[in-house]
């Protein structure tokens, strides 16, 4: 028997940083007028966080969302945008390509976008939220 049954429940219940970050970015493209396709596109060189589509263009968005949770005790600021490497660019612009083979989005054009998301610590809404249209 568990000597703390609620403790595991509120654990449960809790979303990591990364899913809050996602969600937050989802509703942020949202309403920016761009439709979710789908979110966590798995493919076998990597993962989309999320793929969207802009009804004005017609454009397929790939959406690379970093998020991080900023301490109250911490006194550098790293901004979760640092984590875009040119390691990471490419395996981006590969995820993207891979995607355009597909049927469905063979004619349309497509772009990469980073969301980065930054929450305070005990925080479920982000204090900043910052959009990079074309980033890659």
């Amino acid at each position: 028997m568990n000597a703390f049954p609620w403790l595991i429940g509120r654990l449960i219940r809790k979303k990591s940083v990364w899913t809050r970050g996602e969600d937050a970015a989802a509703r942020h493209m949202r309403k920016s007028g761009s439709r979710i396709v789908t979110r966590n596109l798995r493919m076998s060189m990597g993962e989309i966080d999320l793929v969207c589509e802009d009804p004005k263009t017609g454009a397929i968005i790939v959406v690379e969302v970093k998020a991080r949770q900023r301490h109250a005790r911490d006194t550098r600021r790293i901004d979760p945008e640092a984590n875009i490497t040119a390691a990471k660019k490419a395996k981006l612009r590969t995820l993207a390509k891979a995607l355009a083979k597909r049927e469905a989005y063979r004619d349309r054009p497509i772009r990469i976008d980073v969301i980065a998301v930054v929450f305070e610590e005990g925080s479920r809404n982000p204090i900043e939220l910052r959009h990079y249209q074309s980033a890659v």
